[in-house]
């Protein structure tokens, strides 16, 4: 157990902040807990209403589509944030399979915390 431990030393990946996306265009952090995505240096999405906080029960993660994925741990619950045509929203990810699951949007596969949290 303690060779498993001792490579959680360093914050995993979905802990990590600031958070580049794959492309490097946008950046997720926290302001006072509360969400934020920057373009450069314009904030795109402040999430005031966002159902979480930053906290040591939460993990976030971009995948390879520049959509934010956050998982918190205490309940189980995901969601993700991408882009469309209106502009950045948040949705709640619900798991739910469809007839071709080679399509289903699926989280990242880091995006589960790896090892205990020591916050």
């Amino acid at each position: 157990m303690t060779l498993l431990l001792a490579g959680c030393a360093a914050p995993p990946a979905n802990r990590v902040l600031p958070q580049r996306s794959p492309d490097g265009r946008y950046v997720f952090d926290f302001d006072r807990g509360v969400p934020l995505i920057r373009e450069g240096r314009r904030v795109v999405v402040r999430d005031e209403a966002a159902p979480f906080r930053k906290g040591p029960d939460l993990y976030w993660l971009w995948d390879e589509a520049d959509r934010l994925w956050l998982y918190r741990a205490s309940d189980g619950a995901v969601w993700y944030y991408d882009r469309g045509a209106e502009g950045w929203r948040r949705h709640v990810w619900t798991g739910e399979r469809s007839e071709h699951p080679e399509r289903d949007l699926l989280p990242p596969l880091g995006l589960y915390p790896p090892c205990p949290s020591h916050e």
